[in-house]
């Protein structure tokens, strides 16, 4: 009976997770970092750099290297190989970040089930976590546009969860902690120290309950931190390793963190982080301040209260510490935010399966619900459908991209100005979808040559203008 209830809550929360990311994502067009990532991807897909010295452009040069060392290479490294599946189209990435979207909703849906497998009723509102972490707007615009912090957050999630199966199963503890370390060192391996933090959750779970030894609880979490280090010390006997991680954490991540601040205040992450989960804060009390008045209230355990704190402590383990740099952007927290859902769902669950269990089958507002879920999940397939093919940002970029691409032959470079080099989005267009690299030099001499329209700097002599109809760039050839 539960489950025919739940039923169009879980299609309605289909239905919305498709409408939040795939119209979007399916449209040509894709913030600079997704288009970027999707760059090297194809390009070692295409024998282009390796593994450990991934390739973007012919003209990349960033701390004495031209290989792409901004991040550690294994969210590179897994997207390549639908590259190698289904080929170069503009697909195969929005299809890779919608497949990170899944995984990470199944495995929240997962975790919710660990946490209530001898409670049935609680156990089915499996879809109310995966509900409250995609209506956050940060969170379906990673998804929306092939984030690192995707492929990152599949394995914080699976951390959580085998770690949550180790605690709480009380059986093949070491192998479901074994795979929590696992999943730990692939977080890190996707963007480096911020993938760490699901070590720290047997840690919480012992302090707000307590059910196990110290002892225990401090094993578990040395074998949890243990096996990051013993793969990456591994790794470093590898010499093509030991020089991309090395150059890695030296010149990038402690060179970012010292020199290319993003943000003025330390707090900046905090405000984002809560004004980007409105929409969950809200419906959370909507939903209580209903409950408080029309149903009667019910006194949860204190393990109960416990879980929420610690799937709260476990979202904060993986945001705040982003307030010890400078560098700071709201999609760098989207790892934390299913925890954070998960929490405001243990929050409000007991009162919604109150609510679940009123409901008259044969009420006539529920049948109206049970079809409206379905409209909605339909309608949503529909219309992301009817995207594929439209231009959903960058129009511009993205026409003169095409246009140039039909004269400038592909895995060639142009001659730029600066404020062309540095258009970041045009930039990436051009490397995605034909390998054109630019290059920024005076002394440069390259066949063609791009500068802005209205560019009211000297043209050089020995380039023509070319007639195409072009919106934001003008295409010259050396005479």
């Amino acid at each position: 009976m539960t489950d025919k209830k739940n039923l169009p809550f879980q299609i309605l929360t289909i239905g919305i997770f498709i409408l939040l990311i795939v119209p979007t994502l399916i449209q040509d067009g894709m913030f600079m970092d997704g288009q970027q990532y999707a760059c090297v991807a194809k390009n070692l897909a295409n024998g282009l750099g390796t593994f450990w010295q991934p390739f973007v452009s012919a003209t990349w040069w960033k701390s004495g290297s031209n290989s792409f060392l901004e991040h550690p290479p294994l969210v590179y490294g897994i997207q390549s190989l639908f590259f190698l599946v289904f080929g170069d189209s503009m697909y195969v990435e929005r299809l890779y970040s919608l497949v990170t979207a899944i995984i990470s909703a199944i495995i929240i849906s997962q975790i919710w089930k660990i946490l209530f497998v001898e409670n049935e009723k609680l156990k089915n509102l499996n879809w109310l976590p995966v509900l409250f972490w995609i209506i956050i707007p940060v969170c379906f615009w990673s998804y929306q546009n092939d984030m690192q912090e995707n492929t990152m957050g599949i394995f914080t999630l699976a951390s959580v969860y085998f770690s949550m199966k180790a605690i709480h199963l009380k059986r093949h503890t070491y192998f479901y902690l074994l795979l929590s370390g696992i999943s730990v060192f692939a977080a890190s391996f996707c963007k480096g120290v911020p993938g760490l933090f699901p070590i720290g959750i047997v840690g919480l779970y012992w302090f707000l309950n307590k059910d196990f030894s110290f002892a225990k609880m401090l094993l578990y979490t040395i074998i949890l931190t243990a096996i990051p280090i013993i793969i990456y010390a591994g790794l470093m006997l590898n010499t093509d390793a030991y020089e991309s991680l090395t150059f890695y954490f030296n010149k990038r991540l402690l060179y970012r963190i010292h020199d290319e601040p993003t943000v003025s205040t330390r707090f900046h992450i905090v405000y984002k982080l809560i004004t980007e989960m409105l929409p969950v804060i809200i419906l959370t009390a909507i939903i209580y301040g209903y409950s408080k008045i029309k149903l009667p209230q019910i006194k949860q355990s204190k393990s109960y209260n416990n879980l929420i704190i610690l799937f709260f402590m476990v979202g904060l383990c993986g945001s705040l510490p982003i307030m010890l740099t400078l560098v700071q952007s709201g999609f760098y927290f989207v790892p934390s935010l299913p925890f954070f859902a998960i929490g405001f769902a243990l929050f409000v669950a007991p009162n919604i399966v109150q609510l679940i269990n009123r409901i008259d089958l044969k009420c006539k507002a529920f049948n109206y619900f049970k079809i409206f879920s379905f409209v909605l999940l339909f309608g949503s397939i529909i219309f992301s459908i009817s995207q594929i093919g439209k231009q959903g940002r960058d129009i511009g970029e993205l026409n003169d991209t095409y246009t140039l691409g039909k004269i400038v032959s592909a895995n060639t470079t142009v001659r730029v100005d600066e404020q062309v080099f540095n258009n970041w989005a045009f930039q990436f267009y051009l490397l995605r979808h034909f390998n054109i690299s630019e290059e920024y030099s005076t002394g440069s001499k390259h066949q063609f040559y791009i500068k802005e329209k209205n560019d009211t700097a000297t043209e050089y002599e020995n380039y023509k203008k070319l007639p195409l109809n072009t919106m934001k760039f003008d295409l010259y050839e050396l005479k």
